[in-house]
Formats: structure tokens, sequence, C-alpha cells
């Protein structure tokens, strides 16, 4: 009877231990990967661009980032995060913006909020 429950016991911690493992290794790996490494390296290039009417964000801090502006055809257009689902076409030229900006939104300007994004958009429409 002893070696039967030794036996139980083996098989259930053994279960455990496959588990687990199971979860360390998939732990780095989430369908929001992609997402949030577009998040941080938004990040990293608002800390490195020159500081705007928009405030600056410290080294240490991360900011999720909901829209993302970019050129097609010298016009902007507002994507989401994902870079793929279109949120807005704009009317704004991109020929039309200042060398700086420019150089920004060729890279991808990123933008955390809708009320920053209007502020933007409201800035630069003619």
């Amino acid at each position: 009877m002893k070696k039967i429950n030794g036996i139980r016991i083996f098989f259930v911690l053994t279960v455990l231990f496959l588990i687990g493992c199971y979860q360390i290794i998939n732990l780095g790996y989430t369908e929001e990967e992609p997402e949030m490494m577009a998040t941080e390296q938004a990040a990293v290039e608002e800390i490195e661009s020159e500081t705007t009417e928009y405030e600056a964000v410290p080294v240490s801090q991360t900011i999720d980032y909901k829209f993302i502006i970019v050129e097609e055809s010298d016009y902007l257009t507002v994507y989401f995060a994902d870079r793929v689902t279109v949120y807005e076409y704009t009317d704004i030229r991109y020929s039309d913006l200042p060398d700086a900006l420019r150089q920004k939104i060729r890279k991808g300007y990123s933008v955390k909020d809708e009320a920053t994004l209007f502020g933007f958009l409201e800035n630069y429409s003619s």
C-alpha cells in the first residue's frame, strides 16, 4: 500500500512540476508582446526627441501609447498602437509641417490618448 501511495505522490508532483515549467516558459510570450515593444520603443523615441509643448517622459517611466501618426501619400494618417487598424485619415499635409515634426512622424509619432491626439490635430489642421 505504501508503494502505491508513493507512486501516486510522485505522479502528482511530476504533473505539478511540468505545469510550473510550462508557466515559466510561456510567461514571456503573450499576444500583447508586439504592442508592448512598440510602446517601449515609442517611449525611448519620445525621451530622445526634442521637448515640445508636450510633457517629457522620465527614463524609468513608460507610457502606453494608443495612437501612432504616420505619413501616407503626403497626408497624415492616425493608426491605433497596433499600426494596423486605421483610427482616422486626416487632411493635414505632411509637406506643410515643420521639419522637426516631419522627422518624428517619419519614425511614427506616438500619442498617448485622444485628448492629446485631438490637440495635435487641431494645432496642425487648416
